[in-house]
């Protein structure tokens, strides 16, 4: 009888199996990708003067770099390499059969070196052998997509109380909530020994002291927030750990992974007041969700709408940009996602947006779905081939005020684009970007 039972049991189950198969299989072939959108942040790059201060509060010398400041590397090169090639892996119904002249992909930039070069890497593993332009604003000029308004257009009074109103106006709360990871960061910084290379134990605690033009004053929370240096020397071993750097330099050797983590989340929660406070969000990320709401009409229609991003025709957008173009996004929009391996919202190199058009045969029906893709910290240290096995982490992001249910979180067009079109500000709508 028991075997009996069993017997039936597994007979259910296979059926459940293939029943789940079939309706999977019906699903695909019902569903047609139309396109999709990547909006990324470059990739590895050398530190920039802000997360080296002018080596006023680290003991040690900081490790050199095969590249100058804010330059992407040979090694971050490399990693997006890959990264492209898992992106043609996965869209190759979208860009497979295509002569490079008629391949359908658009690709954008910001105007710094680190972008510009960080898209042709991944158009590289995306199209190789294709010589795929990168489009850019005009030499001299901003390109609005990425950085935004400016000028009178914004109320810089407005964005001051946006911000210091979410804590109160007390920056000094900043300061006790990441009391913490701090006192971690001034001992990777400061706590070397004379045993240690270079070591000069009399550099000043950033926590307490602020170091301007070479002199030294007491930190006063409100000209500047010892959380934002916190966040900034973060990044910078965040930088040291995917270039693929020994442990020994990576945080002169004071830092392990879950440390990292730690550090990552001042940098992570400082991002959440400075550039996800809403009104901070729409200033900079209004003109870039409203060309995105366009592209992704033009996807699902096929007929072109001012504003859209390439052509009609163009079924893959990459858009390079940096880590504040996505906590801007991700304020404006009030999305969050969850990297399996990181912080809560955070933005590492390449990683970024991922929005996927999907039409319907059966009803007709467009929906977009919205993902975030990155490689894993260690993906990008050790240069890992990316799989079906090893693939990056693609955290599936809900869009409060029109996404359906789990797994997939989709939207219909329509709804997206009346939520992009409430949280926008249309005073810093630009009527032509390029």
């Amino acid at each position: 009888m028991y075997w009996k039972r069993i017997a039936s049991l597994l007979v259910a189950a296979s059926y459940v199996t293939l029943t789940a198969v079939a309706q999977a299989r019906a699903t695909s072939a019902d569903d047609e990708l139309r396109g999709v959108i990547v909006l990324v942040r470059h990739g590895v790059r050398a530190p920039i003067e802000s997360e080296i201060r002018a080596s006023s509060y680290n003991a040690q010398p900081w490790p050199a770099w095969p590249v100058e400041q804010g330059v992407l590397t040979p090694h971050g090169t490399k990693a997006l390499n890959l990264l492209g090639e898992w992106y043609r892996t996965r869209y190759a119904s979208l860009l497979d059969g295509s002569s490079c002249d008629k391949r359908g992909i658009y690709a954008e930039s910001n105007t710094s070196q680190r972008t510009i070069a960080s898209a042709h890497a991944m158009l590289d593993g995306l199209a190789p052998g294709c010589d795929i332009a990168v489009h850019q604003a005009a030499k001299g000029k901003r390109n609005r997509l990425f950085t935004g308004a400016s000028g009178a257009a914004v109320n810089q009074q407005q964005l001051t109380d946006a911000v210091d109103g979410r804590m109160a106006n007390n920056p000094d709360w900043y300061v006790h909530a990441f009391a913490v990871p701090m006192a971690l960061m001034y001992h990777v910084m400061h706590d070397c020994t004379a045993l240690d290379k270079d070591c000069d134990a009399n550099t000043p605690d950033f926590r307490a002291v602020r170091v301007k033009d070479g002199k030294a004053m007491p930190r006063n929370a409100r000209e500047e927030n010892p959380v934002s240096l916190g966040a900034d020397f973060a990044e910078h071993f965040l930088l040291e750990y995917t270039e693929g750097m020994a442990m020994e330099q990576v945080g002169w050797g004071r830092i392990t992974r879950a440390d990292l983590d730690q550090l990552m989340e001042m940098n992570t929660r400082y991002h959440d007041f400075m550039l996800r406070t809403p009104y901070s969000a729409q200033v900079v990320a209004s003109n870039l969700a409203d060309r995105i709401r366009a592209t992704i009409e033009v996807t699902a229609s096929g007929k072109a709408v001012p504003r859209e991003l390439g052509v009609a025709t163009d079924r893959f957008i990459l858009l390079d940009g940096h880590d504040g173009n996505l906590s801007w996004l991700g304020g404006l929009l009030r999305v969050d996602w969850v990297l399996k391996d990181q912080t809560f919202n955070a933005t590492p190199p390449g990683g970024g947006f991922v929005f996927e058009v999907h039409h319907s045969r059966s009803t007709g029906k467009n929906t977009v779905q919205i993902s975030y893709v990155s490689q894993t910290l260690d993906q990008m240290r050790y240069l890992q081939p990316l799989t079906e096995q090893n693939g990056p982490s693609i955290a599936p992001v809900f869009v409060p005020g029109c996404s359906g249910p789990a797994p997939a979180y989709a939207c219909s067009v329509e709804d997206f684009s009346r939520v992009v079109g409430g949280a926008i500000d249309t005073n810093f709508l630009e009527a032509n970007d390029r």
